[in-house]
């Protein structure tokens, strides 16, 4: 299993957007922060390889000029994939892979929720009579994604939702967008960069099923092809 971890996280949206490149060391179970980068704002998010060469170069993983002592690699890219930002999900997705292929790392995709779940758990755990646990992230115009316990995803209007039967421990950055008959309401938000590694760790043993790394989009794409059709190849 890997040793060193890079974790890119660019999925948190609108005004909630930030960038995360972390690195990270694995000793048996436990893992150690080794250097870690984070800023706020869509700028920060889309800028996410700036951030994963500040955080390489501060845990002493990135390749030193004038030197021939190879630095030590991450042997494993762990990405979020989603849901969230368009453009931030496609920027860290590509910069991961572009990263594990160069030195040859496992790439490895996790989504919001996935990472977040073993807390959620554990939260659920200490509560008699919920239903379960949502996870409600920020999405564009006037909507929210919305992850359940069961592995469910979906967008919702927030003009038009109507909350689920019984009670629940909500969670996420748009938490408080919506309503809900008496919740409970959980501090965690984005998950951090252990949790992102934890969760690449149980894909990797096979504890979660296979998962692309690539952005996990919710909506159908928006573009569409001109009515008169494409225009014919060059001659």
């Amino acid at each position: 299993m890997p040793a060193r971890f890079l974790v890119l996280d660019a999925s948190p949206a609108g005004e909630a957007a930030r960038g995360l490149a972390a690195c990270l060391d694995r000793h048996g179970p436990a893992l150690s922060l080794v250097s870690q980068c984070e800023e706020a704002g869509k700028q920060a998010a889309e800028g996410i390889n700036l951030l994963a060469a500040r955080a390489l170069e501060q845990a002493g993983w990135a390749t030193q000029p004038h030197t021939d002592t190879p630095a030590p690699k991450p042997d494993c890219v762990a990405v979020v994939v989603g849901p969230g930002s368009f453009t931030g999900l496609r920027a860290s997705c590509a910069v991961a892979a572009g990263y594990a292929l160069g030195v040859g790392a496992e790439l490895v995709g996790v989504s919001r929720a996935e990472a977040l779940a073993p807390a959620l758990d554990t939260e659920l755990a200490r509560h008699d009579g919920l239903a379960g646990w949502l996870l409600v992230t920020s999405a564009r115009r006037g909507r929210v994604f919305i992850q359940d316990h069961q592995g469910g995803l979906q967008a919702v209007s927030v003009a038009d939702w109507q909350p689920p039967a019984g009670r629940w421990l909500v969670a996420g950055d748009a938490a408080e967008a919506l309503t809900f008959d008496h919740p409970v309401r959980s501090a965690s938000s984005t998950p951090d960069a252990a949790q992102i590694a934890r969760a690449a760790l149980r894909r990797l043993a096979g504890d979660l099923p296979p998962l692309p790394a690539l952005p996990l989009y919710v909506d159908p794409p928006e573009a569409k092809l001109p009515a008169d059709g494409l225009r014919a190849a060059p001659v």
